[in-house]
């Protein structure tokens, strides 16, 4: 706690700092409360032994701005409070978050910075499909960026990012060796990338960057990664668009210089990053369909080539009435030399979710949903690596989980104040 406050400390300096000499401001205040009821009849997505767990999460959120002509602030604070029917997989989880822009001339610099402690399933579903009770995440985030308007037609943009992410599982089935379950790491990226805007209609961008991520644990890796990227933005009519953007990226796995293991090497990989989506926005309805090839790091110690394919679809029955239907499919496999034996460990997997769920206004602050999704993956381990956690091994196989949940939303507009 006493590095949270250190952090938050640090942004609010800042941002008053950023805000002296300004004399006309707006300020808001907004939050929200949201309760979910839940039912997951395979929890742990294991393939061998269902479990069946009712939960209730309470969901308060608030958010606090302040603009002017030169300067933007946000402070955002959101809190996950999860109880089940098994005490196991009970949690709290919270996130601070604040973001500044300060534009002069043709500039704009932000300061985006965060921290949070949670242990989201959706996130272990998500990144790797290995669900366990009791992990603790905790994140640190910096994001400093400056964006130059070169032209009228032409932007320059100079990101660079630190991530901080850590796991400790408290106590449950894998309190023997939390180490090796899920590895935390240390991120850190710069980029530079540029818009221009060739015409009405279309855009144009291109992206070059390097990212450095430091795993830990025993065995632990640390990876390089190194790319570009072009792409761009285009505007068929009034309702349908195009995104698209493709590049290579090298990955560079260089071993523990501590490992015990003498079969350990360096190694160079090739993969591959393409973002492509079409989406549709008309008056009643909206939908949106595309193709995504990642690479980024896992919790399980090594960076994931990750492709996904992904639609999603909603029509207002009514005033007050939405139907929305998604739909996700996934392939993650290990992207470096599988020369690295234990440091780098075989990882192939495959997931599917579809979900359905309508949505009704109930009132001006009030909001009612009720959702369905199935859940389904494919987890393959090499069976020579017998030390992968130990637990990871019993998640290896086919599994599948049905979710059903309603949830009630109140949204509060808050107060706003103008000088």
């Amino acid at each position: 706690m006493y590095f949270a406050r250190r952090r938050i400390g640090v942004f609010v300096l800042a941002y008053g700092f950023f805000g002296k000499g300004v004399t006309a401001a707006d300020w808001a205040l907004t939050g929200g409360l949201g309760q979910q009821f839940q039912y997951n009849d395979n929890f742990s997505f294991s393939p061998v032994r269902k479990e069946s767990v009712f939960g209730y999460l309470l969901n308060p959120r608030f958010l606090a701005g302040r603009k002017t002509e030169a300067l933007d602030l946000a402070l955002e604070g959101q809190a996950d409070i999860r109880r089940y029917s098994d005490s196991r997989w009970d949690c709290d989880n919270f996130k601070l978050a604040a973001n500044g822009d300060y534009r002069i001339h043709r500039s704009i610099f932000s300061l985006n910075g965060g921290y949070g402690v949670n242990c989201s399933y959706t996130q272990q579903i998500t990144d790797t499909g290995l669900i366990l009770p009791n992990n603790q995440v905790e994140k640190y985030q910096l994001a400093p960026s400056w964006t130059w308007q070169w032209t009228a037609r032409d932007q320059l943009i100079l990101n660079a990012s630190y991530f901080k992410t850590s796991y400790s599982t408290q106590n449950g089935i894998a309190s023997g060796s939390p180490s090796l379950i899920f590895r935390g790491n240390e991120t850190y990226t710069i980029s530079l990338s540029g818009n221009h805007q060739w015409s009405r209609r279309l855009s144009l961008n291109e992206k070059l960057y390097f990212s450095n991520t430091q795993y830990t644990g025993p065995n632990a890796t640390e990876q390089n990664l190194f790319g570009f990227q072009l792409g761009g933005d285009y505007k068929i009519d009034r309702l349908w668009t195009v995104n698209a953007n493709a590049g290579p990226v090298w990955v560079d796995t260089q071993p523990d210089a501590n490992a015990v293991s003498t079969t350990q090497s360096s190694s160079l990989s090739l993969g591959s990053i393409a973002n492509i989506s079409i989406n549709y926005d008309g008056q009643l309805t909206k939908f949106s369909t595309g193709y995504s090839n990642a690479v980024k790091p896992s919790a399980i110690g090594q960076a994931l080539q990750t492709q996904s394919f992904f639609a999603h679809y909603s029509y207002r029955l009514a005033r007050d009435l939405l139907l929305d239907l998604s739909g996700h499919y996934t392939q993650s496999e290990s992207i470096a030399d599988k020369s690295l034996n234990n440091s780098n460990r075989q990882f192939d997997r495959t997931y599917f979710r579809v979900s359905a769920g309508i949505t009704w206004d109930l009132a001006k602050h009030w909001q009612l949903r009720g959702s369905y999704t199935y859940n389904w993956q494919d987890y393959q381990q090499n069976q020579n690596l017998q030390n992968f956690d130990g637990i990871a091994n019993l998640k290896a196989g086919t599994s599948e989980a049905n979710v059903v949940m309603f949830f009630l939303n109140y949204s509060w507009d808050g107060v706003r104040i103008s000088r």
